[in-house]
């Protein structure tokens, strides 16, 4: 049996036997992993905190037979905002299940947690948590090598003006030389000022990734192109945004 100390985030947690929780964590060098909490529902257990949905701690673990347990565990940040408002729990919802789908399937990927970090502090604080959630969600992308191309004709590699064509079956712009074939359902006409952004998006460093100003109509297209984008490469349908749509001004208490 070996002990490892690690921070990791909670990205999910569901009840085991006998007041015991299992927990998906999202650790920098481990990828995510799933770990016994044990007795962590307890009033009085001293995990109970660290183990909480959404939360960064530091955690000691044991290993054996690449089975995890929490030996004990600290709480670094809670992210408490988050369960207070239900933007924000739908954005962190949505961007929890796209993160985990891609690190379930991936090798431990460091870039995957620093990510994560920087979209769950975002979600905790942002004005507009819902689009940070759809933003990295396509960042995300990027990074596991599903990267729309944003910056020349998918075809001929050539420059690309306006109209800017965006086609979704071939995953980039295509240039008035080409010819266009495809049904309106097939592609997207993409503003000056969206592709700019989305280009932000893709291609800048994490500490700026948030960093921008964009009108309600660029956000809003923006997010159609995210959230079309993300479905089509992963091939789901992602619903955790939905409940936004029944419920658009309750907060939790």
């Amino acid at each position: 049996m070996s002990t490892i100390t690690t921070k990791a985030f909670v990205m999910n947690s569901f009840p085991w036997k006998e007041r015991h929780r299992l927990l998906h964590l999202l650790t920098p060098d481990l990828g995510l992993i799933t770990v016994l909490a044990p007795a962590s529902e307890r009033l009085k257990s001293e995990i109970r905190g660290a183990t909480q949905l959404f939360s960064l701690s530091e955690f000691v673990l044991t290993e054996k037979q690449s089975r995890y347990s929490v030996r004990s565990a600290s709480v670094i940040e809670s992210f408490i905002a988050i369960s207070e408002d239900l933007d924000r729990l739908a954005a962190a919802s949505h961007a929890v299940e796209v993160f985990t789908d891609v690190a379930r399937h991936d090798e431990p990927n460091r870039t995957i947690y620093e990510l994560w970090a920087y979209t769950i502090y975002e979600i905790s604080v942002s004005k507009s948590p819902v689009f940070v959630a759809r933003m990295a969600s396509l960042r995300l992308m990027v990074e596991i090598g599903l990267t729309p191309c944003l910056d020349s004709c998918v075809r001929c590699h050539g420059l690309v003006s306006e109209p800017f064509r965006f086609s979704f079956s071939e995953g980039g712009l295509l240039c008035s030389r080409e010819e266009f074939r495809q049904t309106q359902a097939e592609w997207m006409i993409l503003s000056p000022s969206t592709l700019a952004l989305l280009r932000h998006i893709a291609t800048v460093s994490f500490a700026r990734l948030f960093r921008f100003y964009a009108s309600p109509e660029v956000l809003s297209e923006a997010s159609d192109f995210a959230d079309r984008w993300l479905e089509e490469r992963m091939e789901k349908r992602y619903n955790r945004l939905a409940i936004l749509e029944h419920n658009p001004t309750f907060l939790l208490s």
